[in-house]
């Protein structure tokens, strides 16, 4: 709205230097004046710019035998592959389903799925996910987002003897990743013990 109003006072200006507007404005007055610095905001466009505008792909963790949502027991440290200080989830324990973001500049994403739990076991798992970049604009006033849309998903397991919970399988469930908040990708966890 202030662009608005520096607009109308520019116009104004511009105006005064006429003659004619000496002679509208000797007549009318200060009336006239403000008249128009009501009006000017209201023939001004005023576009909201999203507020939640963090593009995240959003992941569900599932047991694979039932299929059921599953609150990991365990720790999940999440970095980004090839980065060796970049961590994406640090430490999180008793979540069901948590936020990533992918990279704009590439179309592969590699990320480290770091499993460990109290005893000090540890060990990683590798998830690629290949995306295309969508530039998205909802108007020149706000800043651009840059959308994804997922290609495909592959993944690493290791050996259930190094730690009783690994990747099993992974299922994409929507392709656009952009700020709303629903599921992309479903993450079916395979385990020795017992979750509860």
């Amino acid at each position: 709205m202030p662009k608005c109003i520096f607009r109308l006072l520019y116009i104004i200006v511009q105006l005064k230097r006429r003659l004619f507007f000496k002679k509208i404005f000797c007549r009318l007055g200060l009336p006239a004046l403000f008249v128009s610095m009501a009006l000017g905001p209201v023939a001004c466009t005023s576009i909201d710019c999203p507020l939640d505008n963090v593009v995240a792909l959003k992941c569900g963790l599932y047991d694979n035998a039932s299929g059921s949502r599953l609150s990991l027991s365990q720790t999940l440290t999440v970095r980004a592959g090839g980065q060796k200080d970049t961590i994406l989830l640090n430490a999180a324990s008793g979540i069901g389903d948590f936020l990533l973001p992918l990279r704009y500049g590439s179309v592969c994403d590699t990320l480290l799925f770091e499993f460990s739990d109290a005893e000090g076991r540890a060990a990683t798992d590798s998830v690629f996910l290949s995306h295309r970049v969508m530039p998205h604009f909802e108007s020149i006033d706000c800043p651009a987002a840059m959308f994804h849309e997922l290609g495909g998903v592959r993944h690493t397991s290791h050996p259930l003897s190094l730690l009783p919970l690994t990747i099993d399988s992974i299922a994409v469930v929507r392709k656009i990743v952009n700020y709303d908040d629903i599921e992309n990708l479903k993450i079916y966890l395979r385990s020795t013990a017992v979750q509860p």
